[in-house]
């Protein structure tokens, strides 16, 4: 069986030339989403990852001495605005008392971008801690919120992702 092309038979010599010219074309491709996967992002989320993954075990460690506490934090973000809203934070003790008197900060990270974190205190207001957020663009957020006092020494932590629509 012979096939032609514009006349011509198709020979070895054209199918090791059409081979070459498509993986030529593969190795052009995945080069140049190597070149700007590598020129973009390095990945490296943590400059200190190995030593904070030895270190994990004193965070289990916290994260226990936390959960005995007892306390039921409920963390919510309302959004007021385009890149606005307010997050609010209530806590109940083991005994099921509000928790009025202590001292909560809020970290904002937005996870695929650096340089936009932003730090506020969330203030005591009736029966819950408030603050007004103004975020620098839409979409995901981790919040991060630490409370002081309570008569304990270490923080207690609190992590949220939230979404800006």
């Amino acid at each position: 069986m012979n096939a032609n092309i514009h006349g011509k038979p198709l020979t070895g010599r054209h199918v090791a030339l059409m081979l070459a010219a498509f993986f030529g074309l593969m190795f052009a491709v995945n080069g140049a989403f190597v070149y700007f996967a590598l020129g973009s992002f390095s990945g490296v989320s943590e400059d200190d990852a190995y030593k904070r993954g030895l270190a994990y075990n004193e965070e289990i460690d916290h994260r226990e001495r936390q959960r005995t506490r007892g306390w039921q934090p409920a963390l919510e973000f309302v959004q007021t605005g385009a890149e606005q809203g307010k997050l609010t934070l209530n806590i109940i003790d083991a005994d099921g008392n509000n928790l009025k008197d202590l001292d909560v900060v809020a970290i904002i990270r937005r996870p695929v971008i650096e340089g936009t974190d932003q730090g506020l205190s969330l203030v005591y207001d009736k029966d819950h801690y408030a603050a007004e957020v103004s975020l620098s663009g839409l979409g995901q957020w981790d919040v991060s919120i630490l409370v002081h006092g309570g008569g304990f020494k270490e923080p207690y932590r609190l992590d949220k992702r939230i979404w800006v629509k």
